[in-house]
């Protein structure tokens, strides 16, 4: 009998060494496994602090030679600006400049770049489908009417009325 135990005695001590070193083997590959990551973020940090580095020499290039195209852009507007005496038709002498469009066709298309000029008319407002769709319910109209009105699906001005009354 004693020999029996001492026998279950080592077998459950090898199951438990066994365990034991697999248990340590997946601590030690979750180890390299951080060790690993850490490499690699020092390694992509260290890549992007280079191609940081580029783009910075690259946008002060860009600077040195925009500011260099508006130099060179000034100077050909400098020469070309030819000054004209105009007289009009009550006596009076005016004084014009004029700039030869021949002389900016090799200029970059970019340096000479005009924004839109804002129109100054009379702004007209239109209101949203909602806010007309809400305006129409709340005089009275009935779903149907205000889909024809609108040209709109019926299911479309049921939940925007729905929607609203949630809201509210």
């Amino acid at each position: 009998m004693l020999y029996l135990l001492i026998f279950i005695s080592f077998i459950v001590h090898i199951v438990i060494f066994i365990y034991i070193k697999t248990l340590n083997n997946r601590v030690l590959s979750a180890e390299a496994l951080a060790k690993k990551q850490k490499e690699q973020k020092k390694e992509i940090e260290e890549l992007l602090a280079v191609y940081l580095l580029e783009i910075r020499e690259e946008n002060e290039t860009l600077v040195e030679t925009l500011n260099n195209s508006t130099n060179t852009i000034q100077k050909k507007k400098d020469k070309s600006e030819v000054s004209q005496t105009v007289e009009s038709n009550d006596g009076n002498n005016h004084t014009s400049t004029r700039s030869s469009s021949e002389d900016y066709s090799t200029v970059n298309q970019t340096a000479s770049y005009q924004p839109p000029e804002i129109e100054e008319g009379e702004e007209t407002f239109e209101p949203s489908l909602q806010a007309q769709v809400l305006s129409l319910y709340n005089n009275g109209d009935n779903i149907e009417s205000i889909a024809r009105k609108l040209n709109c699906g019926k299911t479309e001005v049921e939940l925007l009325v729905k929607f609203q009354q949630k809201n509210s």
